[in-house]
């Protein structure tokens, strides 16, 4: 992975995980906002992973 990678999921979205340790940990606890902020942070982690694997895959896929 490259660095770029450690610095957006390291420092920048560093306010978000405090929300969702927030969310789980504080008072009063609403576990549904709770799994949709994880859910929509899962996404925000995975999704430029994704997209930059996809394209690296069509190459083996439909040679060119």
């Amino acid at each position: 992975m490259s660095l770029g990678l450690y610095v957006v999921f390291g420092v920048i979205l560093v306010p978000l995980y405090l929300v969702l340790l927030g969310w789980f940990l504080g008072d009063p606890r609403d576990h549904r906002t709770a799994l949709i902020g994880l859910g929509f942070l899962i996404v925000i982690l995975l999704a430029p992973i994704v997209f930059s694997i996809g394209p690296i895959s069509f190459r083996f896929i439909i040679p060119g």
